[in-house]
């Protein structure tokens, strides 16, 4: 999945729009309800759906200020931006790929059932815009591949994607760049936070050693640590 830009906002952040590295857990099971043409029925939808993502291209982070409208009661002068106190300057942290490329991002969907073929031929003719945080950051996919899977309740050697922070132990004398951080995986109908999960990643995406205790999907030759949303 690709894009020209990426915004995946911390959801603990107020006065500063800090982004995640990758998409969160929450997010795709919203890109993929758009895709599927689902409303807000989409939690329901995609419930129990196995997730991970991790970079496929270098990315760096760049700031950009945003100027909102001031809003406290809606009235008719604030929203033409005549409120007494002007507007409010909100910095926004995007992500965007080396020199001219694009964000990459290599998604895992994981599920028993039809659902993993509806999911395949809605990501390659989505019903509605596909986006990598807001509206404006449009996406595209480049390749939907099918692959068998066993769910595992553990796992003991290499892998990629998400680990829970609290159930992961990585073996020394590794060269790694490990970013941990608190993710949404679920959302209340207003868009708040429903579950948060402490997760640890590979910022590059490059195979982690772990001895892990928490599901992990595994193919032939390649472990997926996961999360279910």
């Amino acid at each position: 999945m690709k894009g020209k830009r990426a915004h995946f906002r911390r959801f603990y952040t107020n006065s500063s729009a800090l982004t995640y590295p990758v998409p969160p857990p929450a997010t795709l099971q919203g890109l993929l309800g758009a895709a599927l043409g689902l409303g807000r029925e989409y939690r329901e939808k995609l419930t129990g759906l196995f997730l991970a993502a991790r970079p496929r291209a270098p990315m760096r982070t760049l700031f950009q200020t945003v100027n909102h409208l001031f809003l406290k009661s809606g009235t008719l002068e604030e929203i033409r931006g005549l409120y007494k106190e002007g507007r409010t300057q909100i910095p926004v942290q995007y992500l965007v790929g080396e020199g001219e490329g694009p964000v990459a991002f290599e998604v895992f969907v994981g599920a028993e059932g039809r659902v993993v073929e509806d999911i395949a031929k809605a990501l390659e003719n989505p019903v509605f815009p596909l986006a990598l945080g807001p509206a404006y950051a449009l996406a595209w996919v480049e390749g939907v591949e099918f692959l068998e899977a066993e769910l595992k309740p553990s796992w003991d050697g290499e892998g990629i994607g998400w680990w829970e922070a609290e159930k992961l132990e990585l073996y020394p004398s590794q060269d790694v760049r490990l970013y941990r951080d608190r993710f949404p995986i679920a959302l209340e109908p207003d868009r708040r936070p429903k579950a948060v999960k402490e997760i640890a990643l590979e910022l590059r995406g490059e195979p982690l050693k772990v001895r892990y205790g928490g599901e992990v999907l595994v193919c032939p030759g390649l472990a997926i640590g996961v999360l279910r949303v």
